[in-house]
Protein backbone atom coordinates (compact mmCIF):
# COMPACT_ATOMS: atom_id res chain seq x y z
CA UNK A 1 0.00 0.00 0.00
CA UNK A 2 1.53 3.31 -0.85
CA UNK A 3 2.58 5.75 1.99
CA UNK A 4 1.17 9.37 1.79
CA UNK A 5 4.34 11.05 0.96
CA UNK A 6 4.73 8.07 -1.96
CA UNK A 7 1.46 9.54 -3.14
CA UNK A 8 2.88 13.19 -2.61
CA UNK A 9 6.07 12.30 -4.45
CA UNK A 10 3.75 11.30 -6.94
CA UNK A 11 1.75 13.86 -7.82
CA UNK A 12 4.64 16.24 -6.91
CA UNK A 13 6.35 14.34 -10.34
CA UNK A 14 3.77 14.61 -12.70
CA UNK A 15 2.85 18.23 -11.83
CA UNK A 16 6.31 19.33 -12.33
CA UNK A 17 6.39 17.45 -15.67
CA UNK A 18 3.68 19.38 -16.94
CA UNK A 19 4.52 22.03 -15.75
CA UNK A 20 8.16 21.82 -17.77
CA UNK A 21 5.99 20.92 -20.34
CA UNK A 22 3.85 23.92 -20.76
CA UNK A 23 6.67 25.99 -19.93
CA UNK A 24 8.73 24.84 -23.34
CA UNK A 25 5.41 24.66 -25.46
CA UNK A 26 4.92 28.14 -24.42
CA UNK A 27 9.00 29.70 -25.08
CA UNK A 28 9.01 27.94 -28.74
CA UNK A 29 5.74 28.83 -29.61
CA UNK A 30 6.93 32.18 -28.97
CA UNK A 31 10.45 32.10 -30.62
CA UNK A 32 9.27 30.22 -33.66
CA UNK A 33 7.78 32.70 -36.38
CA UNK A 34 4.97 31.53 -38.14
CA UNK A 35 4.20 33.08 -41.62
CA UNK A 36 1.59 32.76 -43.65
CA UNK A 37 2.30 29.36 -44.95
CA UNK A 38 2.36 28.49 -41.22
CA UNK A 39 -0.68 28.37 -39.49
CA UNK A 40 -0.77 29.32 -35.41
CA UNK A 41 -2.28 25.74 -34.70
CA UNK A 42 0.79 23.82 -36.87
CA UNK A 43 3.13 25.52 -34.80
CA UNK A 44 1.63 24.73 -30.88
CA UNK A 45 1.44 21.01 -32.07
CA UNK A 46 5.49 21.17 -32.71
CA UNK A 47 6.20 23.56 -29.95
CA UNK A 48 4.10 20.95 -27.97
CA UNK A 49 5.75 17.74 -29.24
CA UNK A 50 9.45 19.45 -28.56
CA UNK A 51 8.11 20.50 -24.79
CA UNK A 52 7.01 16.78 -24.27
CA UNK A 53 10.35 15.23 -26.12
CA UNK A 54 12.51 17.70 -23.95
CA UNK A 55 10.43 17.01 -20.76
CA UNK A 56 11.03 13.47 -21.36
CA UNK A 57 14.76 13.39 -21.54
CA UNK A 58 15.58 15.52 -18.67
CA UNK A 59 12.91 13.31 -16.57
CA UNK A 60 14.94 10.41 -17.34
CA UNK A 61 18.44 12.15 -16.93
CA UNK A 62 17.18 12.73 -13.83
CA UNK A 63 16.26 9.26 -12.73
CA UNK A 64 19.00 7.76 -13.78
CA UNK A 65 21.21 10.43 -11.91
CA UNK A 66 18.82 9.54 -8.71
CA UNK A 67 20.39 5.85 -9.30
Amino acid sequence: MMKFHDTRDAISKIAGFCGMVISITVAFYLIFPSGQVQSKFAMLLVSFGIGIALSVLTFKALLKSQR
